[in-house]
């Protein structure tokens, strides 16, 4: 029987980086998946902005990789409305969601591509860790334990499909990554909360030089609405690689009939050009769900991706919360296994992401109902209350989602209250104001150290940080004893003119809510565990129990 720590079931974008994640801490994984390799399927398109953010720890070649198969620039700052490619525009909207916050947000921009590229990048990414191995073509076919608190290990059944092989795996925890149809959630009996069956798609990757109707005006989406036609085109290289997306009534007779020359029809129609002539490289189908898994966590076992939850892709939210998913869990994960937290530590994944999950699951689904007021409105429809232009100008949030992307924050254990209030901007999904209130994400800002410019976000490694200002030193101090005392792993970082690092803007103390001699700590996933504002009394004493809370053991 093979044993690992890990057992990862599923290898799609969200188990390879759980994969790179657990790898970053130390871990060993084992990942199974049942198809013989990576999708040949476009499918997801967006890893926005945080998950870049997070990409910056899986290494220079997993990043860089990434980085170089984005979309040209200017194919990311608008979606445009349209009856036909060809045929009158009916709006534009600018998707600063799409496009990035810029440089004094994040060191980060979203990238945009296609899951049939980035996919192989992770999956080469997670085998040169050393500590991944990667079995394509072998399937879960039952969990015989760890589905159960009194559960000391996890075993699941796997066969090779090649050779029909059955043998058992066992570990310490397993991720279930394997999709909408978990079959690992099913066997759990963990029900799904939320509305199904919203929509049914017919996705088309094709090849075609739409550029006489695309080149002069780029965008991140082109979304047609006529009496004939109605879907949206999606540029995955600026080269002539497409998916577009068809309505159809969901019935698997109707789906039959999109055979190639049928998908080649609907395009020529949507675009208004006879004369087009797309090359079909695939044909698949999607069905729109809104919903949430009710836990997370049972037993030994954690739900991830899109089997904890399943998103409308309308603002390409689906892929990023589940990579989100497994950077919150993974060092949880990694200081249980090591001893060094109580397994109470991983209950917090569920408080923690699960509302994350159902804000950006009903946030997406209002994307969704944003463009069916647009189609409704184009078509004339006798329901419709806005006219075409209208209604576009109404779809603002879609496509411009910083407040809702890099501005959610956790209330769990694993956080320490400081007592100040949430300061949400003016529209708590577009705009985003940086905070270092505990729960939220440690806010970006460039640092300087003997010339070399460095954000504060590459500060947040495989263990715990404590930045202080420039007066910190007994906060340093504290830092030390903490390490002795729970044998956890704790940098101590000063910021400021007689720091470690300078701040060149000046800006670090106002930005993250401290003076001179305060300290904020912050998590390995880069949310803020404990702040204060000044030393006062008893750092020491402050700081060991607030990451004894975190760690989810008694102070010792």
């Amino acid at each position: 029987m093979d044993r690992v720590p890990v057992v990862i079931v599923g290898g799609g974008p969200v188990g390879l980086a759980a994969a790179l994640e657990l790898a970053r801490h130390g871990v060993r994984s084992l990942l199974l998946e049942r198809h013989d390799a990576t999708t040949w399927h476009p499918k997801a398109r967006n890893l926005n902005t945080r998950t870049m953010e997070i990409a910056r720890g899986w290494g220079t070649a997993v990043h860089d990789a990434l980085v170089a198969v984005n979309l040209p620039r200017a194919w990311m700052s608008r979606i445009i409305y349209t009856r036909t490619l060809d045929g009158e525009e009916l709006g534009r909207v600018s998707t600063g969601g799409f496009s990035g916050p810029g440089r004094d947000v994040s060191p980060e921009m979203p990238l945009l591509s296609s899951q049939d590229v980035f996919e192989p990048i992770l999956r080469r990414g997670a085998e040169a860790s050393g500590l991944a191995e990667l079995r394509f073509g072998h399937e879960v076919e039952g969990l015989e334990s760890g589905g159960t608190g009194e559960d000391d290990r996890v075993v699941l059944i796997v066969r090779e499909r090649a050779s029909g092989l059955a043998y058992r795996v066992e570990a310490d925890y397993a991720i279930a990554a394997d999709g909408a149809d978990s079959g690992v959630r099913a066997q759990l009996g963990i029900e799904l909360d939320g509305p199904r069956g919203l929509g049914h798609f017919v996705n088309v990757y094709f090849r075609a030089d739409l550029d006489p109707w695309t080149a002069h005006r780029p965008a991140v989406l082109f979304w047609v609405a006529s009496d004939d036609t109605r879907g949206v085109f999606q540029p995955l290289d600026a080269r002539g690689r497409w998916l577009c997306q068809i309505a159809y009534d969901g019935r698997a007779e109707t789906f039959a009939r999109y055979d190639a020359e049928r998908c080649v029809a609907w395009i020529r129609a949507a675009v208004g050009a006879p004369r087009v002539v797309p090359e079909i490289l695939s044909i698949g189908t999607w069905t729109m769900n809104a919903t949430v898994a009710r836990q997370l966590v049972r037993g030994r076992v954690l739900l991830a991706g899109d089997a904890a939850h399943q998103l409308p892709p309308t603002g390409g939210f689906g892929v990023n919360t589940g990579v989100q998913d497994v950077h919150n869990f993974a060092w949880k994960l990694a200081l249980v296994h090591a001893g060094v937290a109580a397994p109470a530590l991983l209950d917090t994944y569920d408080t923690e992401r699960r509302p994350v999950a159902r804000y950006n699951c009903d946030r997406s689904l209002e994307n969704s109902l944003m463009v069916a007021r647009i189609n409704a409105a184009a078509s004339g429809e006798s329901g419709a209350r806005l006219s075409p232009k209208d209604a576009v100008a109404a779809s603002r949030r879609y496509g411009n989602f910083l407040g809702m992307e890099l501005g959610f924050h956790y209330e769990s254990a694993a956080v320490v209250p400081d007592g100040s209030e949430r300061e949400p901007g003016a529209d708590e999904v577009i705009d985003y104001v940086p905070s270092a209130r505990p729960g939220h994400r440690a806010p970006h800002l460039w640092l300087e150290r003997a010339g070399e410019r460095c954000s504060t976000l590459d500060l947040f490694a495989r263990g715990f940080t404590l930045l202080t200002g420039p007066a910190g030193a007994r906060w340093t101090e504290a830092a030390a004893d903490a390490r002795a005392r729970l044998g956890v792993a704790l940098d101590a970082r000063a910021i400021g003119a007689e720091g470690e690092w300078t701040d060149p803007s000046g800006g670090f103390s106002e930005l993250y809510g401290i003076g001179e001699d305060g300290a904020v700590l912050v998590r390995p996933d880069g949310h803020v565990a404990f702040r204060a504002a000044e030393a006062a009394t008893s750092p020491t004493e402050r700081l060991s129990s607030a990451l004894g809370q975190v760690l989810s053991r008694a102070q010792g």
